[in-house]
């Protein structure tokens, strides 16, 4: 008799067991979100990068332009992505949602891949900074300070992951210019979907960036593109 009075002593609904059942409460919903970042498999930088190619022109200007009317508006920060959701769809709190390891602005994010691909492919870039909302001219006045023959600018119209569940959602639509010295565009690419993913065994940002990789690849494949960097 005295074991059971203990039992119901210990379990007993108190005040700090009914914080620690509601705290379980809500890890719960959560919890396959973190499992799922513990047996991710890492994604090389290589498989990350993009395949780009080399040109007449060597020396390179990038740069990435944030055009995203819920970012350059201030009510999403530089470093916004997507919305993660847990297994009911609940978007996650930003405490708890993943970063990004190197935790850079999106634009950094593009502007990287770019860089890493065309220096694998034998040129010179020089990565510009461009202020979000930045127009065109505004680009190439600064990208004039870097001696390059070509300015390369991709424009961010909107990029957003609805992470939830089994296939996440991407929603884009990027614009990417090539111009002269002196800021003649000589060649445009418009490129602009909704693409499901499946759920795989990686970490959700190497994910995004292996899908960033593509359209960036789609976008440099353009004939319009390749010819105005002169392939």
């Amino acid at each position: 008799m005295a074991n059971v009075l203990y039992v119901m002593h210990v379990f007993q609904p108190t005040e700090e067991n009914m914080k620690t059942r509601l705290a379980l409460k809500r890890l719960l919903p959560i919890l396959p979100v973190f499992l799922i970042c513990a047996c991710a498999i890492p994604v090389p930088k290589s498989e990350l990068t993009p395949k780009l190619y080399s040109g007449a022109e060597k020396n390179l200007a990038v740069g990435v332009i944030e055009a995203r009317p819920y970012v350059v508006s201030g009510e999403k920060g530089p470093r916004f992505e997507g919305i993660m959701r847990d297994q009911f769809g609940m978007p996650l709190p930003y405490f708890i949602a993943p970063d990004r390891p190197g935790k850079e602005p999106f634009v950094d994010v593009l502007s990287g891949m770019i860089k890493d691909g065309l220096s694998n492919a034998g040129a010179n870039v020089s990565v510009v900074s461009l202020p979000a909302g930045s127009s065109p001219d505004e680009a190439w006045k600064k990208m004039s300070g870097t001696g390059a023959g070509r300015y390369i600018v991709l424009r961010v119209k909107e990029s957003n992951w609805n992470d939830g569940g089994r296939t996440p959602t991407y929603r884009y639509d990027f614009g990417l210019v090539v111009a002269g010295k002196g800021g003649t565009v000589l060649g445009a690419k418009n490129l602009a979907g909704e693409r499901n993913e499946k759920r795989e065994r990686r970490e959700s940002f190497d994910m995004y960036s292996l899908v960033y990789r593509s359209v960036i690849e789609n976008l440099f494949s353009d004939p319009a593109i390749k010819q105005a960097l002169g392939n």
